[in-house]
């Protein structure tokens, strides 16, 4: 991941100005070429987050995954094949995508409740399948999404997911959903 001087404004532990970040990315970055590039169509050079101190690539990486998660929320899942083989073994998911009129009976014995929360766990894997191919580690996205769901910082529509996507009272988001969701693709 690159970033730029201005990208880097407000970060703690760095210079407060645009022209002493610059001064600091070119001290860190100092006999490494492969760590600056020149930003296409502009005069701008980016620095690569490996060149940064540990606690500010952390940050950045932190910046970096929150605004994904907020630019493009995750829809429901309409489709009833991914719906259903979410929840499902494999040996059951095999048999099922060789007969569609079995799947299709096991989606319609679903409640309209169960519909629901399985569309709000997909739509969290969704969003972990986002997030590590941004380059997170599926144990670091989900543990992103758990921790940004109890701080109720999480976009509007994950929000109501993750809360969905705990049926049971007293649970926290977890990482079966996402075992699942993995399980079926």
């Amino acid at each position: 991941m690159f970033v730029v001087a201005k990208e880097l404004m407000g970060v703690p532990g760095l210079p407060a100005t645009t022209k002493g970040i610059r001064q600091a990315l070119c001290r860190y970055s100092e006999g490494s070429p492969e760590l600056v590039r020149k930003r296409p169509g502009t005069k701008a050079f980016e620095y690569h987050i490996d060149c940064l101190p540990e606690q500010t690539r952390e940050i950045i990486k932190q910046r970096h995954y929150k605004s994904l998660i907020a630019q493009a929320p995750a829809q429901p899942v309409d489709d009833p094949v991914k719906r259903s083989t979410a929840i499902k073994s494999r040996d059951e998911l095999a048999i099922m995508r060789q007969c569609p009129a079995l799947l299709d009976r096991k989606v319609q014995a679903l409640n309209d409740h169960q519909k629901q929360i399985a569309d709000a766990r997909m739509m969290l894997a969704q969003e972990v399948i986002r997030l590590q191919q941004a380059g997170m580690t599926r144990i670091a996205a989900v543990t992103f999404i758990v921790d940004e769901s109890k701080a109720g910082t999480l976009p509007e529509a994950l929000q109501r997911a993750a809360t969905l996507s705990n049926a049971k009272k007293g649970r926290t988001p977890g990482k079966g959903w996402v075992k699942a969701a993995c399980r079926s693709g």
